[in-house]
């Protein structure tokens, strides 16, 4: 299962860098059009705010798999190894209901605004609002994942 895991981050790793170099060309392309030509894109701006969302929520996934996230790594020091393993437990149980929230929800969100598209790129909006239940996921996914590992000390 962790290598399964370690494959869907790795995947995850790899759209995000893809996703910024295309944001990046897309905010050159940009700043090339509308300081050098004075001939603005309407797209780019679109796209380079819709392609932050994508990052920023896959991000948060990988973020979660690699213990990137702010943690409590101060207080636990002073625990017991036992009390450690409470603390782990009810925090990642936390963790999950609001992600199943955000699943719930995220997908209700893109269900709804598949007839909405966006301004300038037409594209409907609930591909831009699919992230939302996508990243829950895979954080779901993660948060078991670096629990177990934190707890067991096993993949």
């Amino acid at each position: 299962m962790g290598t399964l895991i370690s494959k869907i981050n790795s995947l995850t790793r790899f759209i995000v860098i893809a996703l910024l170099a295309v944001m990046v060309v897309a905010v050159f392309l940009q700043v090339l059009f509308r300081f050098f030509l004075d001939q603005p894109l309407a797209w780019t701006e679109e796209l380079a705010r819709y392609l932050l969302i994508w990052i920023t929520f896959l991000g948060s996934a990988y973020a979660m798999a690699i213990k990137a996230h702010i943690g409590t790594e101060y207080i636990q020091k002073f625990l017991s190894p036992l009390m450690n393993k409470v603390v782990l437990s009810i925090a990642a149980l936390f963790s999950i209901f609001f992600f199943v929230v955000m699943v719930q929800q995220g997908y209700a969100l893109s269900a709804r605004s598949m007839t909405q598209t966006s301004p300038t790129l037409l594209v409907p909006m609930g591909y831009v609002y699919m992230v939302i239940p996508i990243s829950g996921v895979l954080l779901i996914m993660n948060v078991l994942h670096v629990t177990w590992k934190d707890i067991t000390g096993k993949e």
